[in-house]
């Protein structure tokens, strides 16, 4: 009875434990998400656990012309009638004021277009559309380097500043530069986007090229893990089946390889890259991925509790050859093994930050890691929005291929291997 209650409190420490290390995983990558959704004033705002206000749905405005002129201010004039010395009352005064006002066209202005330039100028900020109803309407299209918003001003007869908008992009402009306009009067409607889109648009509208990031980050792992999977497989193969002088020494340098840090040898592999002319290519970060010391360890220890000698001699009975074996028969029996060291291969590869860094220098080969640092740049300082998409973005093959690859570790380990 103590023994099953002793059990039972191991378990529940074992499932607590689970638990503590899968939320110390998941929240960091959560919050990343969220704040993906959030506008950097947001952002500024404090952490939160919900997605930003408007973070997928656009919302829209309406901008009217208003404004307030002091023509003069009741405590400083003096309003007599016609009749000397009989004083108007205070609700005659406020109608005289609002006659004269109107004569000096307070309920009149005119729009002036400030900061706003038209198609033909090589940055336009400016657009005309044609609507569904054959009107023309003006869009602003506000470069997101400018360091001045564009505006809408509203003077009157002389000149003086009646009024003044700030406008942001998606501004449809409904009255034309130099119209005039009574107060009240919609003059603009503004669309504000999806948090998502609109960080979208910071992160990208600033040579930002994620995409060329994807490409080269998803060329070299896609390669790396192939090749490196495909050798280290049929060396742990090579080292498990045949036997052969030497077998035990190889297997110990593998061993000393393994414990052996990364960085000990990396002065090392970029002089010997720079001698051989591969700096700034891609073989680098590709064929040294072929020699996966880990990858060999694993794959042999999974071999020997899986494989059965007796299978390969009798493919070989069949007549096969050896590289026919290992390819037909062989690694359809280790794919748990392989998809499993394809994930850890894939992510680090693609996680790589220091090695590219070093050995590529030319922009247009830049990883997607080396693009991700660029964010901390000063232009994309205060972008905390598009900073955050562009990391989490970055995590999205990952999750693809980690969910590709799972189901085949399910699947074999369903279907089982042959045991001795």
């Amino acid at each position: 009875m103590i023994g099953g209650r002793q059990n039972t409190i191991k378990r529940y420490l074992i499932h607590a434990l689970m638990l503590v290390l899968g939320l110390v995983a998941i929240v960091p990558v959560y919050v990343l998400l969220i704040n993906a959704t959030r506008t950097t004033e947001q952002i500024n705002e404090g952490i939160s656990i919900l997605p930003g206000r408007g973070a997928f749905n656009s919302t829209s405005e309406e901008i009217y012309a208003y404004w307030t002129t002091v023509i003069a201010e009741k405590e400083s004039i003096e309003v007599f009638s016609e009749e000397e010395g009989e004083e108007l009352t205070e609700e005659e005064i406020d109608s005289l004021l609002e006659n004269i006002g109107q004569k000096l066209g307070e309920d009149n202005g005119i729009a002036v277009y400030l900061d706003l330039v038209l198609t033909n100028n090589p940055t336009p900020t400016l657009r005309e559309v044609v609507n569904a109803k054959g009107e023309t309407e003006r869009y602003v299209i506000r470069s997101l380097v400018e360091s001045r918003s564009p505006r809408i001003a509203i003077l009157n007869g002389e000149g003086d500043l009646l009024a003044n908008y700030n406008l942001s992009n998606n501004t449809q402009i409904f009255v034309e530069d130099g119209e005039i306009i009574k107060k009240g009067q919609m003059i603009v409607k503004t669309v504000t986007l999806p948090n998502v889109l609109h960080n979208w648009r910071a992160l990208t509208g600033r040579g930002f090229k994620i995409w060329q990031g994807f490409g080269n980050s998803a060329f070299i792992a896609i390669c790396a893990t192939i090749l490196g999977i495909y050798f280290s497989a049929m060396t742990a193969y090579g080292l498990h089946i045949y036997n052969f002088k030497g077998r035990a020494i190889i297997w110990g340098v593998i061993l000393l390889i393994m414990m052996l840090p990364g960085s000990l040898t990396f002065i090392g592999f970029y002089q010997l890259m720079a001698s051989w002319r591969l700096t700034d290519t891609y073989f680098p970060l590709i064929l040294p991925g072929i020699a996966a010391a880990a990858t060999v360890l694993f794959i042999r220890q999974y071999m020997s509790s899986v494989l059965n000698k007796e299978l390969i001699d009798a493919a070989r009975i069949d007549g096969a050859g050896e590289l026919s074996i290992f390819n037909v028969v062989i690694l359809p029996v280790i794919v748990p093994a392989l998809a499993a060291q394809a994930i850890f291969a894939f992510v680090g590869s693609w996680n790589n930050y220091l090695i590219p860094a070093v050995i590529i220098s030319s922009q247009e080969k830049a990883t997607l890691p080396m693009m991700i640092m660029y964010l901390r740049g000063d232009i994309y300082r205060t972008e905390f929005g598009g900073i955050y998409l562009g990391i989490a973005a970055s995590l999205i093959p990952i999750i693809i291929f980690y969910s590709f690859m799972s189901r085949y570790i399910i699947s074999g380990i369903t279907m089982g291997g042959i045991k001795e």
